[in-house]
């Protein structure tokens, strides 16, 4: 079987985001499966001689899928939140120019990808196409997050960093679903310190474009006191140290298609709080503490609840731990490849 790979996420911006995450370790895992060819490629009239071809992104405002297609095709759709809420992320002409593009490309697609059963349904309901044709195939954490057990390496991280005691840890980008002001709001109002890790967070351009405007809140919260500190951009090896040394966990969203941070602390055995919505309870099961998103009261609470309750603290960490082995980058890669099967097959008869 030959399947024609679109690693265009990996050359571009996304290569530090989600969805270059995703490329590149479905990527990974789709390599060792026997019988299987993969012919990467990131210019779309270059690709050839393929059985298939799979686009592992979708984007909504871009012309990232073609609408004439020589070979089936998948695509993998991560989320559709700038649809769902559409006031927060305004397309512009260009952009509602290559939505309604990108909806037509979507007609005579072969299957696609969502990441949960939440981002399913909103393709199906958004896009009005047969659920029939959408597949959920979960994301995993990179096998670099486990429980760090040298002490003298995690300290080296947390004097580099001069990271405190206790602090909270978020883990991102700046779009509004994220939720940022409300995080910092919270921790203000606990007074644990917050440590921001994410590229987009060293960017200090566009900030009164409409999109950025919960980022310009967040850093007019942040400008007033010395209880937040922004790293920006850190290596694999020195988030996971991070990740470790952090006392909770926050993503309180308010939309996430996966939430891959919920797992990727799970596995570091430290406890989250996440929203109450969206996939994120489909992801983080019981291993994780869920809050009313808009309600600064609810999320300072729960953090309050975790840095007081030793026992809540060590249940999370223990169903954390049981629920992250629902997740794998190879039952990811030996699913997605099933579905390969099932378009050539069903294009065989």
């Amino acid at each position: 079987m030959k399947i024609g790979f679109d690693i265009s996420p990996l050359t571009t911006g996304h290569k530090t985001r989600g969805v270059g995450f995703y490329t590149k370790n479905l990527l990974l895992s789709l390599e060792k499966i026997p019988d299987l060819e993969i012919r990467k490629f990131s210019e779309k009239d270059k690709v050839k001689d393929v059985d298939l071809i799979h686009y592992p992104y979708f984007d909504l405002f871009q012309n990232t899928l073609p609408v004439i297609k020589r070979y089936p095709t998948i695509v993998t759709i991560h989320d559709l939140i700038p649809l769902v809420f559409p006031e927060h992320f305004p397309p512009g002409v260009k952009g509602t120019i290559n939505n309604f593009l990108q909806r037509m490309s979507l007609v005579n697609v072969s299957a696609i990808i969502a990441d949960s059963q939440s981002s399913k349904n909103d393709i199906k309901n958004i896009f009005k196409i047969d659920q029939e044709k959408i597949h959920v195939v979960y994301l995993a954490p990179s096998p670099n997050f486990h429980i760090v057990k040298d002490k003298k390496g995690l300290e080296e991280i947390k004097h580099k960093y001069n990271l405190p005691n206790i602090f909270a840890l978020y883990t991102g980008n700046v779009n509004w679903n994220k939720n940022i002001v409300n995080i910092a709001e919270s921790c203000l109002q606990v007074g644990i310190h917050l440590v921001v890790v994410g590229k987009s967070f060293e960017s200090k351009e566009n900030l009164d474009h409409p999109e950025m405007r919960s980022y310009k809140e967040f850093l007019n919260i942040i400008s007033r006191t010395d209880l937040v500190d922004i790293l920006g951009f850190v290596s694999d090896e020195e988030l996971v140290a991070i990740t470790n040394m952090a006392t909770v966990l926050l993503l309180p969203s308010h939309y996430e298609g996966f939430g891959l941070p919920i797992l990727e602390a799970q596995a570091c055995g430290i406890p989250v709080i996440a929203g109450n919505n969206s996939s994120m309870k489909e992801v983080g099961g019981d291993g994780a503490l869920y809050t009313d998103d808009k309600s600064i009261d609810d999320i300072s609470e729960k953090i309050e609840i975790i840095m007081n309750n030793k026992t809540l603290k060590e249940d999370l960490k223990t169903k954390g731990l049981e629920n992250i082995k629902r997740f794998s980058w190879e039952e990811s890669a030996k699913q997605t490849y099933h579905i390969y099967e099932e378009i050539l097959s069903r294009n065989k008869q």
